[in-house]
């Protein structure tokens, strides 16, 4: 299930949404932890600093679709594209963030693709984070979750 953590980073106490169990090619891809993914796409397809054709990937992603964990799936692409921008494990899905919401492989240390997808919902929701549920494309799964823990 998609629960809130804090981590401390750069010395601040920052606030992120994580996912319970790994989602994309060969992962657990628990329906809510699913949708919190689809949507960080939906804002990641609203972020002008990716490229036009990356965009078109994200937007093909629709949160509360069912994932097949398919190459195929437009889910699955993206995720995909993503980890070839942001370089580091290239393993076709999205880890759970853990300590301090960076990993190292063998190219070195990386932040967590949630982290980015995260912050693309921050700033999607332009001063409504962490209140996903009360975008109308927030899929019910994922809307019901941040309505559990978040009472403001």
């Amino acid at each position: 299930m998609v629960s809130p953590v804090i981590a401390t980073i750069g010395g601040h106490k920052v606030f992120y949404l994580n996912v319970d169990a790994n989602v994309g090619v060969g992962s657990p891809n628990k329906p809510d932890d699913v949708q919190l993914v689809q949507f960080g796409y939906l804002a990641a397809a609203a972020n002008n600093t990716f490229s036009a054709a990356d965009r078109a990937i994200f937007a093909a992603v629709v949160p509360g679709a069912p994932y097949s964990g398919a190459p195929n799936d437009p889910l699955t692409i993206a995720i995909k594209r993503h980890q070839a921008i942001r370089g580091g494990t290239q393993d076709g899905h999205v880890s759970v963030m853990t300590g301090n919401f960076t990993y190292a492989d063998k190219t070195g240390k990386h932040s967590f693709q949630l982290v980015s997808l995260i912050n693309n919902i921050h700033d999607f929701l332009a001063g409504g984070y962490p209140r996903l549920d009360r975008h109308p494309k927030c899929p019910p799964a994922l809307a019901a979750q941040v309505r559990s823990f978040c009472t403001f």
